[in-house]
């Protein structure tokens, strides 16, 4: 491994660090409600489940950023371009929480919204190929690469049919892809790889 290209150590903690700034910038957006008692914490519950939501994505997009990096042992040219995409992506996603909210849950809003997760999706779907290249050159490509590269556009598709639907049933499209959103943990939360990960 040459000495200048980058560890993916250095490549995810520049990631954390991004991430953790793109959380922040969300939730300085929620707003105190102007009215007072129970009406007022019923006018912050939309907000606060869309900042819940796309806390989840970001979140959920982290473990997943973590698992696909340490695949390998280096970061080279193609991969750190990639991540800087993705990261530029998800970058995006508190200006499109905050539209979501400032609309009330309006059924172009949430299109926007789920454009938005779209969007990152295809980002994060570059970093995959970009490892995934990594990995076919040394035919280190596992059955878990090939699934979760399905997986991944399987998602793709059900985001981009979601921004289409979501101009006509805005909220029911919000609960499917919090359910979307919360499968995306499965692949990389099981007891097998969280072992694997310690030895």
């Amino acid at each position: 491994m040459s000495e200048k290209t980058p560890t993916p150590a250095r490549l995810e903690a520049f990631s954390d660090g991004v991430i953790a700034v793109i959380i922040t910038v969300m939730v300085l957006e929620i707003r105190v409600p102007h009215a007072d008692g129970l009406e007022g914490l019923r006018a912050l519950t939309p907000g606060l489940a869309v900042y819940l939501m796309s806390f989840g994505f970001t979140g959920i997009y982290w473990l997943n950023h973590q698992h696909v990096i340490r695949r390998t042992e280096r970061a080279g040219h193609s991969l750190q371009i990639a991540n800087l995409g993705f990261l530029f992506c998800l970058s995006l996603l508190p200006l499109s929480t905050a539209y979501v909210v400032d609309k009330q849950l309006s059924g172009f809003a949430v299109s926007v919204y789920a454009s938005s997760l779209l969007i990152v999706a295809f980002s994060f779907m570059w970093v995959r190929l970009a490892l995934h290249g990594i990995l076919r050159g040394r035919d280190e490509v596992t059955d878990e690469d090939q699934r979760g590269l399905r997986n991944h556009v399987i998602s793709i598709f059900l985001y981009l049919g979601s921004a289409g639907i979501a101009l006509f049933f805005p909220r029911l499209v919000l609960c499917f892809i919090a359910l979307l959103t919360f499968v995306w943990t499965l692949p990389n939360l099981s007891l097998s790889q969280i072992k694997k990960q310690r030895s």
